[in-house]
């Protein structure tokens, strides 16, 4: 290792070099303080300084200064030779910028252990900085991966939500063409289905957490597509409640879709006769489970339906889609509709 030996005196120079390429280190030498500051300001500079306190042009004080002015991700480790040995001494000489501090007369085996202690730390500079470099250069790799898989994402999600509004757009076309009402009604329904399924995807995509979203940040827009496609929209009022628990997106997708059968329900049969209507869907967490209730303030369903053992689509559906979110849906007493769908929170 190059060591720069700032010293005034020749005989002095001439030991500490003779120590120093005993040593195995090579010795770069400065009779005065301007040297060692001209020296120290190269790019091949030394990477440890032994600097005499007493020197003319500069002294050891004023060129440890000059030396930590430089900015530097590698400085040198500088060790001060003097014969002021005094505390006082000891403490201008390390704020100066000094890393050790040795007094003359020195013992030879001292200064080398002095010497052999700089190395090991600019040995272990290097190396951190030799880490910190390779760590940076796969922080700028992870960056550009994570920038290619935001494309990728991007792509992907572009695609998959043309391919949802293809289905949605083909049974809406279908459901206008077909030769029943039964049929259009269920084509209609199927296609509010998809657009239930396609929002959840959408709110996801565009949220820091693909896997979870709070409810009341998917119930009271999905609420609102499904109402509009209903020509008479404007004539039913709608209110929305919803806590701001997180639930997966499977159980996002499930109760969006047992909400959209209960809405078509209602839209298509609660209000029949009537100017307006209400419907209500709100929920609240109580421990580990969430309750969720949908009503309107419609005729009621027909008292030869029961609920629990109709094999409707539309009932059977709504039964086992909450079976499947290890909960239940029941019928609730009401001069209209009104439904408790209950199921666990955790995921």
């Amino acid at each position: 290792m190059k060591i720069l030996i700032a010293e005034d005196d020749a005989v002095s120079r001439r030991i500490l070099s003779a120590l120093l390429e005993k040593s195995g280190h090579s010795a770069i030498v400065a009779e005065n303080g301007k040297t060692a500051w001209e020296i120290m300001q190269r790019s091949d500079a030394p990477r440890i300084a032994i600097i005499d306190w007493i020197m003319p042009e500069l002294d050891g004080v004023e060129v440890c200064e000059k030396i930590r002015s430089i900015k530097t991700d590698s400085p040198p480790y500088i060790i001060m030779l003097t014969i002021r040995g005094s505390k006082v001494d000891t403490i201008k000489g390390l704020e100066s910028g000094a890393n050790d501090y040795v007094s003359k007369p020195y013992d030879p085996g001292e200064l080398r252990a002095r010497v052999n202690a700089g190395k090991r730390l600019i040995d272990l500079q290097d190396k951190v900085k030799e880490q910190m470099s390779a760590l940076a250069m796969r922080e700028k790799k992870i960056e550009a991966l994570l920038a290619e898989k935001e494309l990728l994402l991007y792509e992907v999600h572009h695609r998959i939500k043309n391919n949802l509004n293809t289905v949605m757009n083909l049974l809406t076309l279908q459901a206008d063409a077909a030769k029943t009402k039964s049929t259009s009604e269920a084509l209609v329904s199927a296609a509010s289905r998809m657009k239930a399924m396609s929002l959840l995807y959408d709110r996801l995509y565009r949220s820091d957490n693909i896997s979870s979203m709070p409810i009341d940040k998917y119930v009271p827009p999905l609420m609102e597509e499904i109402l509009s496609v209903f020509p008479d929209r404007f004539r039913v009022e709608l209110f929305v409640e919803m806590p701001n628990d997180k639930l997966d997106a499977e159980k996002l997708s499930s109760l969006g879709i047992i909400l959209n059968e209960l809405a078509f329900n209602s839209m298509k049969y609660a209000f029949k006769g009537r100017q307006t209507g209400m419907i209500s869907v709100t929920a609240y967490r109580k421990e580990n489970e969430i309750y969720c209730e949908f009503e309107d303030d419609g005729i009621g369903l027909p008292k030869e339906i029961n609920f629990e053992k109709s094999k409707t689509f539309g009932f059977t559906l709504v039964k086992g889609i909450a079976r499947q979110m290890g909960g239940s849906i029941r019928l609730l007493p009401h001069s209209g509709t009104r439904y408790e769908i209950k199921f666990p929170i955790n995921f």
